[in-house]
């Protein structure tokens, strides 16, 4: 029982590490630029770092692990207005990745049997099919660590929008209702 327990968390842990995630954030803040560099220096610290910066918003990649700990830090940084969670599941394309990889082996394999009973006329065109697998199990491999790579670190963007500012609007007595709910008089002292 225990260890039928163990292998499925281990099956669980794997499931999960094949989910891409991507958090998007919307905060206030009186100073971006300090909040920036804070929330910056708080990634490079969980092992992330950050991909885009802007004066109104910055992208960071951060280990899934550190994603509870890095929002309690944002949250006490500025105000977290909104958030947005979004996931795509990999797993489906790792899993076929795998199986690719797995049958291209044996097909090597049994072309290494090939090489060694083959005559040398057929021998060149055995040798061509084998460079050509061992380049299509590479890629594949690198598609397969790809997926690994992204779901590792999820995807955080925040975005800090300037505030608008709200002037009073003024009392004006004008005939008419709509000029006076429209705040023209504010627009007018501004040219």
């Amino acid at each position: 029982m225990r260890m039928w327990l163990i292998v499925g968390l281990l099956v669980a842990v794997q499931a999960y590490a094949q989910v891409e995630q991507q958090f998007d954030f919307r905060i206030r803040t009186a100073n971006t630029d300090s909040v920036f560099q804070k929330i910056i220096e708080t990634a490079e610290s969980k092992g992330g770092y950050f991909t885009n910066f802007t004066e109104y918003s910055i992208s960071l990649r951060l280990p899934v692990q550190a994603l509870q700990e890095f929002q309690s830090v944002l949250g006490s940084l500025a105000t977290i207005e909104q958030k947005g969670f979004e996931s795509t599941d990999k797993s489906a394309e790792f899993e076929r990745l795998k199986l690719q990889i797995q049958s291209r082996k044996k097909l090597l394999g049994n072309y290494m049997d090939l090489v060694k009973n083959a005559p040398f006329a057929e021998l060149q065109s055995v040798e061509r099919e084998m460079v050509s697998l061992n380049a299509q199990i590479e890629r594949l491999q690198g598609m397969l660590q790809a997926i690994e790579k992204r779901a590792a670190l999820a995807w955080v963007a925040i975005h800090a929008p300037l505030a608008p500012i709200h002037r009073p609007i003024k009392q004006t007595n004008s005939p008419f209702v709509w000029i006076n709910s429209t705040n023209l008089n504010s627009l007018r002292e501004d040219f």
